[in-house]
């Protein structure tokens, strides 16, 4: 390391240090998840204190909950592009983040040794783009189509991609196996496959303690714990439900309005145009509606007003929440309402409202549909013995229903367990051959860190890595593509033979193409010049004012 003597204070860590400190980073991100790959990973306990002093602690398997928590905790340049990538891999796709890091770690890690061994970082970033692309061209070729005729998608397929998301595979610790069927048929009612669109926040998951998780259940509706203004004493009730999009409120005086009164029938009247919570109800009441939901905020006085009537009010409804109880209800939203108001029936809905028990401090209100309509909003009770308990599982189902929202948008699936990692590996050693140099030695390196899945799940399953890896190559050379390490820790020759061992094609691409991206991005990095001094108020006036390109004074 030196000192650089233009800028005072300022340190240039060499090449060799700054790919060293790399290294050593990525390897430590690696390792945070490594052990829980697969479906015999093990899960990792985190124990913070807070602020208040209090412990915190949760028990967790879940790549992105384990890297996330050290969100703010560390200044290390390389775990916080760590951490901004895993998330990203989160928000778009909700699942694969646990691979995606791994590989990650390695391609950094990897392109590392090979700048060490005298490889170019270009020669490096060129061989990971062409074998990153021949990976691609590989999975499209032995990806399993998920339709099973124009339009429609295969059940059984789908909820071997819902199982492996929620469990990956390990039915024995997280008994969710009966809940696969029942996640497929919610994920496609609140979507689209024609369009490949799909709505998950039509189908929120609710952790509910008390039960079990083979208690877990889809409601019809929407469950959302709002309150009600008024009348809780009148749910359940069925019927009619009215929409408004904005505020329910009475006309009133405002303070700078002046207004001549010279007799009784005036202020009568001008009572009577300002005071007419009474007629908007009324209005309402003349629908049989049973609720009403606004946007916006209600008048106590029409909401006391509709009570008469027969109609509980929620109102200051989010958008997400008033559009999820639409399709619920099947009810179109209109604007606000005067006494003179004429509302169509037709854009009234219908559902059952009460309140349902989950378990926690306040009652949820559940809005649902009439039997037998299929509305296009469903929820996802998700059951454990403890909070905690339903909340790992809660995270566990969303897992699967974003595996599933990956597959109805791009309807195929890659073989579990390492398959598909082998499988490219194998056919990338082989079009290495056609390169010459240095790309060659990237290219090869490339196909190494891709067979780090399966060895990470074989030592995960308690198998010897090396045996396991050189067991699996010799079953690829042989044509099984799907040759694989099962669920139960065993080497087969087709991990979906059993109904199971499928991942969405497009949550495997998409972290891959991540991985590598990540990695090229960080393997362009030369050096780090590194700022050690305290800040101060003078340090910072006193800084010489360079614009870019220009050399300094």
């Amino acid at each position: 390391m030196t000192t650089n003597e233009m800028y005072s204070g300022w340190q240039d860590i060499p090449s060799a240090e700054t790919r060293s400190m790399i290294r050593d980073a990525s390897r430590q991100m690696g390792d945070l998840v490594r052990s829980t790959l697969g479906p015999l990973g093990m899960d990792k306990m985190v124990v913070r204190r807070m602020e208040d002093d209090r412990i915190r602690g949760f028990v967790s398997n879940d790549g992105v909950a384990i890297i996330e928590e050290f969100e703010g905790e560390t200044n290390h340049p390389i775990a916080q592009h760590f951490i901004r990538v895993a998330e990203d891999q989160e928000d778009d796709y909700g699942d694969g983040t646990t691979t995606m890091v791994l590989l990650a770690s390695e391609f950094l890690s990897t392109a590392m040794d090979l700048a060490d061994q005298g490889v170019h970082p270009n020669d490096i970033i060129e061989g990971f783009s062409i074998a990153a692309q021949r990976t691609l061209e590989r999975w499209d070729e032995m990806a399993i189509d998920l339709r099973a005729t124009e339009g429609t998608l295969d059940h059984e397929k789908l909820e071997a991609i819902a199982l492996t998301g929620m469990t990956n595979g390990r039915t024995g610790s997280w008994p969710l196996g009966d809940f696969a069927e029942t996640l497929v048929d919610g994920v496609l009612r609140v979507s689209d496959p024609a369009t490949g669109g799909v709505r998950l926040d039509h189908a929120e998951t609710i952790a509910v303690p008390g039960g079990n998780v083979t208690d877990s259940e889809l409601v019809e509706g929407v469950m959302l714990p709002k309150e009600l203004v008024v009348a809780e004493h009148l749910l359940p009730t069925t019927g009619s439900v009215l929409l408004i999009e904005g505020n329910l409120q009475s006309r009133s005086l405002s303070a700078n309005v002046s207004i001549n009164v010279e007799n009784n029938d005036d202020a009568r009247r001008t009572a009577g145009g300002f005071n007419d919570s009474e007629a908007i109800a009324a209005t309402i009441g003349l629908t049989d509606t049973v609720a009403v939901v606004v946007s916006g905020d209600v008048d106590m006085a029409i909401a006391k007003e509709l009570a008469r009537h027969g109609a509980v009010v929620m109102r200051n409804v989010k958008d997400s929440d008033f559009e999820y109880i639409a399709k619920a209800t099947g009810a179109t939203a209109r604007g606000p309402i005067t006494p003179n108001s004429k509302i169509d029936p037709e854009m009234l809905g219908a559902a059952t409202v009460r309140f349902r028990d989950t378990g926690r401090d306040d009652d949820w209100v559940a809005f649902e549909p009439p039997a037998h309509v299929g509305a296009p909003a469903v929820t996802l009770l998700v059951r454990g013995g403890t909070q905690t308990t339903a909340e790992e599982a809660q995270r566990r189902i969303k897992d699967g229903k974003n595996a599933l929202r990956a597959s109805i948008k791009n309807p195929k699936a890659l073989p579990a367990g390492g398959a598909a990692d082998m499988a490219a590996a194998v056919d990338i050693r082989s079009f290495a051959n056609r390169f010459d140099g240095r790309e060659q030695l990237a290219i090869d390196a490339y196909a190494d860190v891709l067979e780090s899945v399966p060895r990470t799940l074989a030592r995960n399953a308690a198998l010897d890595p090396i045996t396991t890896v050189a067991d699996l190559r010799t079953r690829h050379h042989a044509g099984f593509e799907r040759a694989a390490i099962s669920k139960n820790g065993v080497l087969v020759d087709d991990v979906t033979a059993d109904g199971g061992g499928l991942e969405a094609f497009q949550v495997r691409a998409s972290g891959l193409i991540r991985a590598v991206e990540f990695a090229n991005k960080i393997t362009r990095i030369d050096s780090v010049l590194l700022d050690g001094r305290p800040p101060s108020a003078e340090r910072v006036l006193d800084e010489p004012r360079v614009k870019p390109g220009e050399v300094p004074e």
